[in-house]
């Protein structure tokens, strides 16, 4: 087992992913808590009943989606749940179900859900080939009229853009180092890094070749007011990979990271980043039993 490998499964043998491809390199605690980005459901989808959010992390999305849809029944799949709240103390119509995305479905989520919503996995499918998921997620739509839908958001870093103020100093680069060195985990993964693989930006016509229909793409960057926030969410995740992967591959890649990381701190107040926010969605077709 390489350096790489070995990092990756000491991380990730903890749960079921044990796929050096797709295991979870963030954290799991207070820090990643406060990292969790917020989302909302696509306006094209319509309401639904039976709600399922991949990846549901400390369930502040299900949360707040259970006051607006309070006769839904949602369910936050995950493979830990060290982030969440007791059950006791989640709203009555969440529920939390311990599942990999990675294996089949068990016959008790097949075509269970109306809605369908993942976000965020550009860590995890650093294989670049979102197929084997999507088709795993496929399996739990409902095919029920009118067909269930899939929404998935994630960030396209093919769009990325360092943007500066008019103080900022011209010559930094550490955002773009991190951003080399989280792609190519400390320089050990050769090729193009995994945040530089465009199956984002292709996800739509992924979507079209398994099967899905009514495919919609809703793609924007963020707004200058909140890009700060977003450089901190970024600067929170790095730090979680410097400590969770590369100082687990030695030579001080950690101490690398954390370096550039300090750097960015110092100029905060001048420079960020933006990119696309980009939600694809599609509809799963219907039977009509016959």
């Amino acid at each position: 087992m390489s350096a790489l490998e070995n990092a990756l499964h000491k991380e990730g043998s903890k749960e079921t992913m044990e796929n050096s491809q797709n295991s979870y390199i963030l954290s799991r605690g207070f820090a990643a808590n406060a990292r969790v980005p917020r989302s909302s459901a696509h306006p094209h989808i319509t309401a639904p009943i039976s709600f399922d959010y991949m990846l549901s992390e400390c369930s502040l999305w299900l949360i707040e989606l259970a006051r607006m849809l309070p006769n839904a029944r949602l369910d936050g799949l995950d493979i830990s749940f060290d982030q969440c709240p007791p059950h006791e103390w989640l709203p009555q119509n969440v529920s939390l179900v311990k599942h990999d995305i990675f294996s089949e479905p068990p016959s008790e989520l097949m075509e269970k859900y109306d809605v369908i919503h993942v976000q965020l996995f550009i860590t995890i499918l650093r294989d670049g080939d979102p197929v084997p998921m999507l088709r795993n997620l496929m399996k739990m739509l409902s095919m029920q009229e009118p067909g269930g839908w899939l929404s998935w958001g994630e960030w396209d870093f093919t769009t990325w853009e360092i943007i500066r103020t008019p103080s900022a100093p011209k010559e930094n680069d550490e955002l773009e180092r991190i951003r080399e060195f989280t792609s190519t985990l400390g320089g050990t993964k050769s090729g193009p890094g995994f945040i530089s693989i465009s199956w984002i930006a292709r996800l739509h016509e992924t979507f079209k070749q398994q099967g899905l229909g009514s495919v919609v793409v809703d793609r924007h960057k963020f707004s200058k007011d909140i890009v700060t926030l977003l450089l901190d969410t970024w600067m929170m995740a790095s730090q979680e990979i410097s400590m969770n992967v590369l100082d687990q591959l030695g030579g001080e890649k950690g101490d690398v990271m954390r370096g550039f990381i300090e750097e960015v701190g110092q100029n905060r107040r001048n420079t960020s980043f933006n990119l696309d926010r980009v939600i694809t969605i599609g509809r799963k077709a219907w039977s009509d039993g016959h």
